[in-house]
């Protein structure tokens, strides 16, 4: 009994003293610690110990603070959460403070870069652009002079009022528009801290610009004034801005559809342009010539001018003129529509009446068909003595100068026929050629059939 009884007491004590182990374990934040060193430009009054969280949940704390070489304060941080071992580049820390109104209880938030950035090494550095110090109550009033001081009072009072006065709803929701613009504020405040060279410059470059306009304060004076007129106007006529963005949306959907057709327009004009590209040269010289002509024109377009209230007149009197016209156009139609079968049917007997006329009255009428259809050949017969017996006048007798100017003087566009050539006899022995006419008619020239 007595080995057994030392071997239970022995392992008693094993199995306590493991359970020492473990409870130290949990108790201290067992397992190892990963550590990063952040620089920050003010150490705001934290303190060694101080808790390190992230969302509002503790994740280690501060081990240490010092002054580095370039009199910045170094912030050594333990972080024992292992979801947080390591952080990544980009991870923001800021030294914050559960109330402006005290110095205790100040920590340093840790704001994690994305995990597909590079990772920070154990007792790696966060730099000062990415970390925030804290603003001091005191030292954001110093900022203030008497005069926005006493403003902001009053703006407390107004404030106090008008909670007082049952207009917390209205405040609430102008808190809420509000918001977006301070969260826009920060994010803008926050980039310029980042990158304070750039800021420097804009300072530096905004002083600049501040000393050229100091000079001209009374002109920049009356600008904001002419501004203010222009404003108060505007304001006047707000109805017809309302109006005028009323109809807006319409017009320019109708722009857009108007350009959208413009554009396929320049498109399908494209190709015109480039091949109409080497005529332009000699088309500019052509514009150069016309030029003087344009300048010499302007008289006549200046008298056509002074013509066109006549014509105006006139063209006043046309709709009636067109409408009595229109009617007698009309009945003419109709009257030579109804003639045509009595024109066609008279139309054959016209050589006979031709011939009878002219036969009558001592002339001689000859019926024939040639390739243009049915015509008649006339001439007039009259005695050699006629008027004067005997004698000649210009060197002829006057019948005969009559017989040649009636008879011998009517020409037309028909084809040059050869004596005999406008009759196709039976035997063909048409036309006639002999060497004294033969130059002066066509025997190619003949009848069709």
């Amino acid at each position: 009994m007595g080995p057994r009884r030392g071997l239970s007491r022995a392992l008693s004590v094993g199995a306590l003293a493991c359970a020492v182990v473990v409870l130290g374990v949990v108790l201290l934040g067992g397992g190892s610690a990963y550590h990063v060193n952040v620089l920050f430009t003010d150490a705001g009054q934290l303190v060694k110990g101080a808790r390190v969280v992230v969302g509002g949940i503790p994740v280690g704390k501060v081990q240490s603070i010092e002054l580095d070489d370039r009199n910045r304060a170094r912030v050594r941080l333990s972080i024992t959460d292992g979801d947080f071992q390591p952080l990544h580049e980009g991870t923001i820390a800021s030294i914050g403070s559960p109330s402006l109104s005290t110095a205790a209880g100040r920590n340093v938030t840790l704001r994690p870069g994305p995990n597909s950035n590079p990772k920070i090494g154990d007792d790696g550095t966060i730099a000062p652009e990415s970390t925030n110090g804290i603003v001091e109550l005191d030292a954001l009033f110093n900022t203030l002079d008497y005069q926005t001081r006493s403003e902001l009072q009053d703006v407390v009072h107004g404030s106090a009022t008008m909670f007082a006065n049952g207009q917390a709803s209205a405040a609430n929701k102008g808190l809420e528009y509000l918001n977006p613009a301070l969260s826009q504020t920060r994010l803008l405040t926050g980039e310029l801290l980042r990158d304070q060279q750039a800021f420097e410059r804009f300072v530096v470059s905004s002083a600049t610009v501040v000393s050229a306009l100091a000079p001209r304060d009374r002109d920049l004076q009356d600008g904001i004034t002419s501004a203010a007129a222009l404003t108060e106007r505007l304001a006047r006529q707000d109805d017809t801005i309302g109006s005028l963005l009323q109809r807006a949306p319409a017009l320019v959907k109708q722009a857009s559809t108007t350009l959208g057709d413009v554009d396929d327009a320049l498109g399908d004009a494209r190709p015109a342009l480039r091949a109409a590209k080497p005529v332009a040269p000699r088309l500019a010289k052509v514009l150069d010539a016309a030029a003087p002509v344009t300048r010499g024109a302007k008289p006549a377009v200046t008298d056509l001018a002074a013509l066109l209230p006549d014509v105006q007149t006139a063209l006043k009197g046309l709709p009636q003129t067109a409408k009595l016209g229109t009617k007698a156009f009309a009945d003419a139609t109709g009257a030579l529509k109804g003639s045509a079968p009595i024109v066609a049917g008279l139309r054959p007997y016209a050589p006979d009446v031709v011939a009878g006329l002219i036969n009558g009255f001592g002339g001689n009428v000859g019926g024939y068909y040639d390739a243009n259809g049915r015509y008649a050949r006339i001439a007039f017969e009259l005695p050699p003595d006629f008027l004067v017996q005997g004698a000649s006048v210009f060197g002829a007798p006057v019948g005969s100068l009559v017989n040649t100017a009636l008879g011998g003087g009517f020409t037309t566009k028909f084809p040059n026929y050869c004596p005999g050539g406008s009759v196709q006899p039976a035997d063909s022995s048409m036309p006639f050629v002999d060497d004294a006419v033969k130059d002066h008619c066509d025997p190619n020239a003949t009848p069709r059939p």
